[in-house]
């Protein structure tokens, strides 16, 4: 037996039968006994309160926390290790906020994560979700509402009372992997209709307009990449040397979604300025048919053209109808005939998509009769989305079938 080990197990065997113990945690109105020196070694604020307290004997810390994250954290501060299988995510995320309560630095979020992620399961995954310190992990809160949207299928049709305690806050983070997953007219309505019983609302245009607030970029600059013909090239910012010349051949490239790969191209547009044309947005899953009838975005410009920051205006919201040719584009103030042999431009954009309102068209369009009458679309829809909503049904009433 290794010298470290057999000095573990001689700690152990002192924690175990609380031996020379010379403080008592009390949690959830339970003891444990414990050593100063172990505490203030490894937590600050331990160091702190037994300092300032200057305790001679055994002295007494009340945590008013969960049982069994404070006695899991008192014992990882002994020995290290996390190998409790009884350990819920929740168990784990109040250890996780205690150990920062106390200044634990030698546990971190990548530690604990395996113990909350992997253990998510249908009836726990929405307590985990409801609790006070995961606002504080973002990366632990993505895969809660990603373990909750991925199964949202499964979960909606018996347990749609607990899905309705989803924080708004992160109702868009569930339906971001929720929707990756609808594939029939039946499961489009009763995502709709969920999320307007959720909202309160009682209109699926309201519903439409409500999904652009929500949060669904994920806060991170988007990546514009080369097209598959060019050479690789990726990077946060679309550089064009010798913009002029360049422009013989209206320049490409991909803005990459969740859900599409998003084609945009520049060219010149009737004044004679340079313009970003969206020209359309390839589908990247198979099985997210319902969405691919109305790939839908937010896109936020910023341009740099001759040192000097001369577009950086509010997002455009761009829609395509499935197999219907519209063309939207964003106009810069970019003028062709001032365009030099030596100008570049740097264009960077943040792109949010938004499945949702992809999935309210989808609903509309599924059965449009019914729809103008019950929504009253004519007066009530915005004007891109009437535009692609009516685009679609026109052609697909002249397309003869087969």
């Amino acid at each position: 037996m290794a010298s470290s080990d057999s000095l573990q197990l001689g700690l152990l065997a002192l924690y175990e039968r609380g031996q020379f113990a010379d403080v008592t945690i009390i949690a959830g109105g339970r003891e444990i006994r414990a050593h100063k020196v172990i505490l203030a070694a490894q937590s600050q604020w331990f160091a702190e309160q037994f300092a300032a307290n200057n305790q001679g004997g055994h002295g007494t810390v009340q945590l008013d926390r969960n049982f069994k994250a404070v006695n899991t954290l008192i014992r990882f501060m002994y020995f290290g290790g996390l190998n409790d299988p009884s350990l819920t995510p929740v168990d784990a995320l109040d250890m996780l906020d205690l150990s920062e309560e106390l200044v634990v630095k030698s546990l971190t979020p990548d530690e604990l994560a395996p113990m909350i992620l992997p253990r998510l399961t249908y009836q726990n995954c929405i307590p985990t979700m409801l609790h006070a310190a995961l606002q504080k992990y973002p990366p632990i809160l993505e895969g809660v509402c990603e373990f909750a949207g991925s199964n949202f299928h499964t979960m909606l049709p018996t347990m749609e009372d607990e899905l309705m305690r989803i924080p708004k806050a992160y109702l868009a983070l569930v339906l971001k992997a929720a929707c990756h997953h609808v594939d029939t007219d039946a499961f489009t309505e009763k995502v709709v209709k969920f999320c307007l019983n959720h909202s309160g609302l009682e209109s699926a245009c309201d519903l439409l307009r409500e999904t652009k607030q929500w949060e669904w970029s994920n806060g991170k600059e988007t990546i514009l990449s080369a097209l598959k013909e060019e050479p690789p090239e990726e990077g946060p910012a679309w550089r064009i040397q010798n913009v002029r010349a360049a422009m013989d051949n209206t320049p490409a490239r991909i803005v990459k979604g969740n859900f599409f790969d998003w084609c945009i191209r520049l060219d010149y547009g009737a004044e004679g300025k340079l313009r970003i044309v969206y020209e359309s947005a390839t589908p990247l899953h198979e099985g997210q048919k319902c969405i691919n009838r109305f790939p839908a975005a937010m896109f936020a410009w910023r341009v740099i053209y001759r040192g000097k920051d001369v577009f950086n205006e509010k997002p455009v919201f761009i829609c395509f109808p499935e197999n219907v040719s519209l063309h939207w584009s964003t106009t810069l103030p970019v003028s062709a005939a001032d365009l030099t042999d030596d100008d570049q431009i740097e264009i960077m954009v943040n792109m949010a998509e938004n499945p949702m309102l992809s999935l309210v068209l989808y609903y509309f369009s599924a059965d449009l009769k019914t729809t103008v009458f019950s929504e009253d679309i004519l007066n009530r829809l915005p004007h891109i989305e009437y535009r692609c909503l009516s685009s679609y049904s026109l052609v697909k009433t002249h397309v003869s079938p087969g």
